[in-house]
């Protein structure tokens, strides 16, 4: 959830913003048009998250609200009809985030994108592999000001080892000079250990002469862009800020290819690839596999419609994203959903299921309208010392379709 302030007192840009700053569920946003309705609003709480703030307002001519903002800890982004190289220069001194004049219709969609991605970047994790105390300082502010989360190493050892076990890292600023593996060795080391990670990668360097050369081996190496130093740091934080924003494209695309749309589970394609990749390691033993189906879900639609079955679906999948996180969990059907349980043997995958058909059973589900239903599962389990993938899941139906048989809200388990 993110909180989003709108300091102005322009009645038509304050319409703009609003319409350009798509709210998820929860956030929201407020807007000031005075130094003193902000002083109340700041005063009256939640923390905000980031501010879109004009220079001048009816009570603040010179910008004394925005020093209010910056001083409340507040990251803003000026947005202003001044376009003086000299104030802009002074307020990014002071902290502000950035500095966008409103003299074309472009900079207001990138100011409302900025705000955003505020919020987003506490989210995003950046590694820093540099040898000079100095520049791993600046550039350490500069990423903190724009909210980013900042890992520190000082050579390519200490970053291979915080890479190793730091997997959601998002973009990796590289010198060229370390001690021991050099920047290029680096990344060429991190492309081949970590082909699939969705990971950007900055290469700079202040080897003088040879910035053309640099630039070509480090692009070939798999960087994704190169800086000389020393390099302006807004520079800089822009060529971060669109690095981020690509990796967050390509993850969104891996995202629908991958998952399901209606309960963000996996979905079956995804499921087999990985589950099968998983089994066939010889040294995870035992492999127990379940596979689970919404009794008398038919029903469900028949009697309240397909949006009551979409609410039911997502409310099944919420209860096992919550009880079994961080198994591998998918919707394979309609109704269906599958669950990867590396390492737990009969008797622990029984147990966990149980509860997990219990918490279901529990559940009281709001289908709208008034209605609210209650609905259970059966669950098949198969455990195998050494197995392939296609058995496990074989066995696991053939178990869920006694348990069916059996009478339902069962979840019934077996060994091969």
């Amino acid at each position: 959830m993110a909180d989003y302030l709108i300091l102005e007192d322009d009645p038509l840009v304050i319409k703009i913003l609003r319409h350009l700053i798509s709210l998820n569920e929860g956030d929201t946003l407020k807007s000031a048009s005075s130094r003193q309705e902000l002083t109340d609003i700041l005063a009256a709480g939640p923390a905000i998250t980031a501010a879109l703030a004009d220079l001048d307002v009816p009570d603040a001519p010179n910008g004394e609200a925005v020093d209010d903002l910056l001083q409340a800890g507040v990251p803003t982004l000026i947005l202003t009809g001044s376009n003086e190289e000299e104030t802009r220069r002074r307020w990014l001194s002071k902290g502000a985030v950035d500095y966008v004049t409103k003299d074309g219709r472009y900079w207001y969609p990138y100011a409302v994108r900025m705000l955003k991605q505020l919020h987003l970047n506490s989210q995003r994790k950046i590694l820093l592999i540099e040898d000079s105390a100095v520049s791993m300082m600046e550039m350490r502010t500069m990423l903190e000001l724009h909210q980013y989360s900042v890992l520190e190493a000082y050579s390519s050892e200490e970053a291979l080892e915080i890479l190793a076990v730091t997997p959601d890292i998002h973009l990796m600023v590289v010198d060229h000079q370390l001690p021991g593996m050099n920047g290029l060795e680096l990344v060429q080391t991190i492309r081949y250990q970590y082909p699939d990670q969705l990971l950007a990668i900055i290469g700079v360097s202040g080897v003088e002469g040879c910035r053309t050369q640099l630039t070509l081996d480090f692009i070939r190496s798999g960087a994704d862009d190169f800086l000389a130093k020393p390099f302006n740091l807004q520079e800089f934080i822009y060529r971060v800020n669109n690095n981020t924003q690509t990796v967050d494209a390509h993850i969104q695309l891996r995202d629908q290819a991958e998952k399901d749309f209606l309960t963000d589970l996996y979905n079956r394609r995804h499921f087999i690839t990985r589950s099968k990749c998983i089994v066939d390691q010889a040294e995870i033993s035992p492999v127990s596999l379940a596979t689970l189906d919404i009794d008398f879900f038919k029903k469900v639609n028949d009697n309240f419609g397909h949006h009551a079955g979409d609410l039911v679906l997502q409310a099944v999948a919420d209860a096992m994203k919550n009880l079994l996180k961080p198994l591998l969990i998918a919707r394979t059907g309609g109704e269906e959903f599958s669950i990867l349980m590396p390492g737990r043997n009969s008797g622990e995958a029984f147990q966990l299921m149980d509860a997990l058909r219990q918490r279901i059973a529990d559940l009281k589900i709001d289908v709208e309208d008034g209605d609210i239903l209650s609905v259970t599962v059966s669950i098949g389990i198969c455990t195998a010392e050494h197995s392939d993938l296609s058995s496990l899941m074989n066995n696991a139906d053939e178990a869920l379709y006694r348990a069916k048989l059996n009478g339902r809200n069962e979840v019934v388990a077996v060994s091969q």
